[in-house]
């Protein structure tokens, strides 16, 4: 099945030329537009698509408020937000608003394709140039977290990987081949070892340690 894309942008030059690219795509059925404000949400109830890609200004915090209740009001639904090159608090801020994937306007086609692929499995994605910004972050960060990570055992640095990549506790489970409840257990633990407690301080976590793709 195609994944079903909603674009959502102020701008409309920019809307046309990502729609008629997207059309170019057998693997993407474009499903609506909007024009990047609160009929976004609307469209959504309306198409119901597998991922919204969001063009948006990283620190405007209407967008940043649109993005949190398109992931309150469509949790199936991943956004990819789409917005001028920023630095890494912005890129914090976005996914802690509930976007599964970062792509800066300077991307190539072929990013943002492979980052709308990327969300509508479920998975982070963060652009190059946004990954090697919070590579860089990681580098001077590791010294503090190295002693943090050498107390998580072997089963728990896959379980946080897999929960950093968007997997659901069933789909971990299903995914080691443990019981649902072995996961919930592993990711209490995980919480009480790195002292964090909501899923997107500990998908930063594994961002900055290295055990994640992005």
């Amino acid at each position: 099945m195609p994944i079903r894309v909603l674009l959502s942008s102020k701008h409309k030059a920019v809307s046309e030329g990502i729609a008629a690219l997207l059309r170019t795509h057998h693997d993407m059925d474009l499903v609506g537009m909007a024009d990047g404000d609160s009929g976004t949400l609307a469209l959504c109830d309306e198409v119901d698509p597998d991922v919204v890609l969001f063009g948006m200004h990283s620190n405007d915090a209407h967008d940043l408020t649109l993005m949190q209740q398109m992931a309150l009001r469509h949790p199936p639904i991943n956004t990819v937000a789409f917005c001028s090159p920023t630095d890494r608090n912005a890129i914090i801020e976005i996914l802690d608003a509930g976007a599964k994937g970062y792509v800066s306007t300077t991307s190539s086609i072929d990013e943002l394709m492979t980052a709308i692929r990327a969300a509508a499995a479920g998975r982070l994605y963060l652009c190059q140039s946004a990954a090697s910004d919070m590579m860089d972050s990681v580098r001077k960060a590791r010294s503090g977290d190295i002693n943090v990570r050498r107390q998580l055992g072997g089963r728990e640095e896959q379980v946080l990987r897999l929960i950093a990549d968007g997997y659901s506790s069933k789909e971990i489970a299903r995914n080691l081949q443990i019981a649902p409840s072995t996961v919930e257990v592993h990711r209490r633990n995980i919480m009480r070892k790195v002292g964090l407690h909501k899923v997107a301080d500990l998908t930063r976590y594994a961002i900055r340690n290295q055990m994640v793709s992005i």
